[in-house]
Parts: structure tokens; sequence; C-alpha cells
């Protein structure tokens, strides 16, 4: 019977923090500045525009400098030619895959886009809109090297991997039409793609023998293509979230710290922390 009773007790607290906690979430005051945004969002229209190229870098200068060769020209022809990733991209498609990914998911957040063709019409338009340039995409090749490692009975066991990897780097201007802010408002976003390594660690308790395998699927050039894809729609999100904090703030009368900083998830309508999850500015 006192079992019933403590598990009945640990219970009512358990519901009385939920509550509590749901209490405070909804009278938390930049939370309810977030709900109102969200409310307003539809009717903000936002122009994208994409980059003409890239800029390409094969970081993979190991044997290019162990050969002692210092002209520029010479060095950058030899990394162009060495490249796996680099040689190969097709900028067009590139950028259209993340352009794609980019619009597709601002469709979630139910906001007006103006594709480029469209300049003339949204400069004509009178409030909440906004100039979302991606003013730089960079893509970096190198080799990534990893170290799979796991211990058993205190002995550390690991094999390297030397993992072919892409960066994509992204600088974003986002400014207000006909706004009185004249400070360049320029973030930055990065993210890395490897080749994927599944692996695993048995150990024979009768060898006491360590069996390592592993399969590595290669990263190509339909699978770069796919990323770009998912990261236009990553930052998508990172877009929203930038309004909406930049919303918050001036509803508040100052800014929100960077530990502050939300993101909106549409399918359920909630909000939490950014952390990492965001843009960053070139301060930081």
């Amino acid at each position: 019977m006192a079992i019933c009773l403590n598990n009945m007790k640990s219970t009512i607290y358990l519901i009385s923090s939920v509550l509590l906690m749901a209490l405070f979430s909804s009278c938390n005051p930049q939370k309810k500045l977030a709900r109102e945004f969200v409310s307003k969002s539809k009717d903000y229209k936002l122009l994208v525009l994409a980059p003409n190229s890239i800029y390409k870098h094969n970081l993979n200068t190991g044997i290019i400098d162990s050969l002692g060769i210092t002209d520029e020209k010479t060095r950058d022809s030899l990394l162009w030619e060495q490249s796996y990733f680099i040689k190969n991209i097709d900028d067009s498609l590139l950028i259209a895959n993340y352009i794609l990914g980019f619009k597709n998911e601002l469709a979630n957040y139910k906001v007006k886009v103006y594709n480029q063709g469209a300049y003339e019409g949204f400069m004509q338009s009178d409030s909440n809109a906004w100039m979302i340039n991606i003013a730089q995409l960079e893509v970096e090749e190198e080799n990534y090297e990893y170290r799979d490692e796991t211990e058993y009975y205190g002995y550390v066991y690991y094999h390297d991997h030397l993992l072919k990897a892409v960066n994509v780097n992204s600088w974003f201007e986002i400014n207000k039409l006909n706004s009185d802010d004249q400070k360049n408002n320029v973030y930055y976003a990065t993210n890395t793609i490897t080749d994927d390594l599944t692996s695993s660690y048995d150990f024979d308790i009768f060898t006491e023998k360590v069996v390592y395998q592993y399969d590595i699927d290669s990263l190509d050039m339909p699978g770069l293509y796919e990323y770009v894809y998912l990261l236009g729609r990553i930052y998508a999100t990172y877009t929203y979230d930038y309004l909406m904090n930049k919303y918050i703030s001036k509803k508040q009368g100052f800014p929100m710290k960077k530990t502050e900083l939300l993101r909106y998830y549409p399918p359920s309508g909630t909000f939490f922390q950014a952390g990492e999850n965001r843009f960053i500015t070139l301060d930081e």
C-alpha cells in the first residue's frame, strides 16, 4: 500500500511540474512575442536572390606542398585536376538545388516568396518586405581524418580512416526593404558532409580478441547535390528564425541574447532554444 501511495505522490509531483513548466512557457514574454510574429508572418514578403557562381577550393594540398610548388597558377591548376568534387561540380545545378530547397522550406512557414524575376513587383511592397541575398557560396574539398575507437576492459581499440569531405560555406545578406538601418547585415553558415562510415567492434570473450568491421558508402556527386538541397531547407528555417528573433528584439526594446534566441517548428507550433542551430554573426 505504501508503494502505491509513493507512486501516486510521484505522479502528482510530475504532473504539477509539467503544468508549471507549461504555465511558465506560456507566460514567457519572448515566446508570446514569437507567437505574435508567427500569426503575422503570413504577410511577410521575401525576395530570394541567388549567387551567379560558386567559389571552389581543393584543400588537399599535401602532395603539392611536398613538391615545393609555389607558383600560384600552377598550384591552382594541379589542385583542380587532382580534385574529386571541385572539378566536377555544375555550378548551375548546385545553386538550383540549394535555392529549390530554400524556397520549398519557406513554403512551410506560409510567407510569400518572390523569385528574382519578380524583383520589380517586390520593390513596390509597402511593408514587411525583406531581401534575402545569398551573397556567396563556397565549396571546399578536403580529406577528413577520423578515428573510430572504443574501449573494452580498460583497453582502447581504434581504427583510423581518411574520409572524403566537402564543406559548404554560405554568406547571407538580410535586409528589410526601405529600412533606415544602414548596417550591412551579413551572416554566415557552414556544414560538412563526408563519406558515410558504418562500423562495429565485437569482443570475443573466448578468444579475448576484438574484431573490427566497417563499410564506407563513398560520397558522390548526386549525394552532394542532394545535400545542398537539404542545406537550402535548413537555412530557410534559420532565415525565418532570424526574422522572428528580430521582431522579438524590436518589440521588447532591446536585442535578445544569443542564449535566448528561439527556433520555431511549424508542424507542432512549438518554440525552443536555437543553440548553435542558427546563422553565425561575423563577429563570432
